[in-house]
């Protein structure tokens, strides 16, 4: 930890009379996008890489095959290419994903046809155990039917009979005779509906009033009438076209997670749902269907449908029109915001019909390059909404020459929303949307230092800012909801291996979550040095306090007592290191690049 000695004291002033709206629960809203880790290697339980062999060409990417060939019709199982192993053959994957714990077992699956009579399989999973030692277990040779059925399902469950744990996996799958091998599966056998149970119970710790999925730029690469099959026989989904998105798993997703699995997250974590529907790949009848397979009644088509699944109706009542079409619209979109509003309420009209009490976000964006599109859009669209779309990645400088190689520097982080004002949002407010500014709200669907970063000491530094940013703008800018980008390692929850621990920027969201429910009342003191947002609760406060230097400054709150003080308190301000604690009642003195939590009494006169 870093080694402080001069503390100077902050004095706060706090001033119960002068109180503002009440603390918007909407701001703890997180993203549950398919994409880099977040799903696979992240909340997904599934281990094994391009497990439906749709990436690759001669060889399946991140297999490796010994006699074999691939097949790169759509088989009949998932629509996806595969592999024939053909007299001894084999294939494996070797990968820290998969990972085993002690305490657990896991269920392998294989979807397989005998190409010949007298096919066998067999499989099984090795790795280096704690000692240093081999461990592994091996199935027995399993025959297969020559039925002419187009597949079989083999499985079996590892760690049943002996213990294994394993940091670094390899998955082998071998052959007698000619074997067409469809998709393969391992997954812990607790997992719920193909999801970690440490990362549910991680989302469940940081408490989210909401999430948002599929995306993001996955919304227009998920299917969602593909989803409701059962996972082994989705079609594997295409997202090379984004160098980003997939870029963890050879630009495929398998899929594993739809949108009644996303659904039972939800239900689980106790947060609402929130879609995206995207304008590339719905027109006003698919949309409608949607809204009515997620929303309408047993009675309906889709409802039925949705019933017989085994589900209540979601009750999903925030709908995102599109994603960033502005940036990945396409040929129809890219550059005619006027077309991209003529979808967009053709959308809302359609979905509208299907549950009149949906609310929908609109997909505007800020930047320079895009205000012609904005203001064509704006002019075109001609159906109410209800919230406007904000993403704000404040480490992504307008100016590329600035800071390094155009991401802001720890340095630049300190002055972020020192004045209160923000470029976007006033672009929003004096110029796009103007006098029709009061009649919507903002939703800032998309926040973060940037995407696809790891957690640091820096990163919650600019998070910490960032959320007190919101929380204070309500009756400014009209923030009624926000939702972080996103929690499954890219910030608030790491996962490696067997491992999942809740970061500084997640335990910064569950403390912060104590302003819920309070009045956001005026704070300040005159240093300039902490940045404070303070909610009043029938009489007692909570003050967090985000301080902006490297210096320790203690906190005084003249005419209150210190019930409880909780600190994160960071080592190294930088973006490599990620060394944080968790003090509790350890004072009232925040170190530098910190942030304190206290909970105020007015002292006895």
């Amino acid at each position: 930890m870093k080694q402080e000695t001069e503390i100077r004291t902050c004095t706060v002033a706090v001033d119960p009379s002068k109180r503002g709206p009440l603390f918007a629960d909407g701001l703890f809203g997180v993203n549950a996008e398919i994409t880099r880790r977040g799903f696979f290697a992240g909340l997904s339980a599934e281990m094994l890489n391009n497990r439906k062999f749709f990436a690759g060409e001669e060889v399946p990417s991140g297999w490796e095959c010994a006699d074999f060939r691939r097949v790169k019709e759509p088989s009949e199982l998932c629509g996806s290419p595969y592999v024939i192993l053909e007299g001894g053959g084999r294939m494996s994957q070797t990968s820290d994903v998969i990972a085993l714990s002690a305490d657990k077992t896991y269920r392998a699956r294989l979807w397989v046809r005998a190409l010949a009579e007298g096919a066998s399989v067999s499989f099984g999973i090795e790795g280096a155990a704690p000692d240093g030692k081999t461990v592994g277990e091996q199935i027995d040779w399993q025959d297969l039917p020559f039925d002419g059925e187009p597949w079989t399902e083999v499985s079996a469950v590892f760690g049943e009979s002996r213990t294994l744990e394993i940091s670094r996996g390899t998955f082998t799958v071998r052959a007698r005779g000619e074997v067409a091998v469809f998709a393969v599966s391992l997954i812990p056998t607790d997992a719920l509906a193909g999801m970690r149970r440490d990362v549910i119970d991680a989302l469940k710790k940081i408490a989210p009033t909401s999430i948002r999925f599929p995306g993001g730029c996955a919304a227009d690469h998920f299917f969602w009438r593909e989803s409701l099959k059962a996972p082994e026989f989705r079609k594997p989904t295409d997202g090379s076209s984004k160098w980003f998105l997939f870029r963890d798993t050879f630009d495929q997703d398998t899929m594993d997670i739809g949108l009644n699995e996303f659904i039972t997250l939800c239900r689980e974590v106790g947060a609402e749902p929130e879609y995206t529907v995207s304008l590339l790949l719905s027109d006003g009848e698919d949309a409608r269907a949607l809204v009515e397979y997620c929303n309408g009644g047993a009675d309906t088509e889709y409802g039925a449908i949705r019933q017989s699944l085994g589900f209540d109706p979601f009750d999903i009542k925030l709908w995102y029109i599109g994603n960033e079409a502005y940036f990945f619209g396409g040929d129809l979109y890219l550059h005619d915001g006027a077309a991209a509003a003529e979808r967009t309420g053709e959308l809302i009209r359609a979905m509208k019909q299907a549950d009149s009490g949906i609310s929908a976000v609109i997909g505007l964006t800020w930047g320079a390059s895009c205000h012609g599109w904005n203001f064509d859009f704006m002019k075109r669209l001609d159906c109410p909404y209800e919230y406007v779309s904000y993403h704000n990645y404040i480490g992504i400088l307008p100016d590329p020459s600035q800071g390094k190689n155009g991401m802001a520097t720890p340095e630049i982080l300190e002055h972020n929303f020192a004045d209160g004002e923000d470029v976007g949002l006033n672009f929003y407010k004096n110029e796009l949307l103007g006098p029709d500014f009061g009649k919507t709200e903002v939703c800032a669907d998309e926040w973060n230092y940037s995407w696809g970063y790891d957690s640091s000491n820096a990163l919650f530094f600019s998070n910490a800012l960032q959320f007190h940013f919101f929380a204070k703008s309500r009756e400014k800018y009209r923030i009624a909801r926000a939702a972080f980008f996103m929690p499954v390692n890219e910030g608030m929850i790491s996962i490696r291996g067997t491992s999942c621990r809740i970061e500084s920027t997640g335990e910064l969201f569950r403390l912060m979550g104590r302003h819920r429910g309070g009045a956001l009342i005026e704070s300040g003191e005159d240093s300039g040095v902490l940045d404070l947002l303070c909610t009043d609760h029938d009489g007692t406060l909570f003050l967090s306090a985000v301080n902006r230097s490297s210096d320790p400054r203690e906190v005084l709150v003249p005419g209150y007592e210190t019930v409880s003080a909780v600190q994160i308190r960071t080592g190294e301000y930088s973006f490599e290191n990620n060394d944080f604690t968790l003090e509790e009642n350890k004072g009232s003195v925040v170190r530098g690049h910190s942030v304190l939590f206290l909970t105020l009494r007015r002292e006895d006169p």
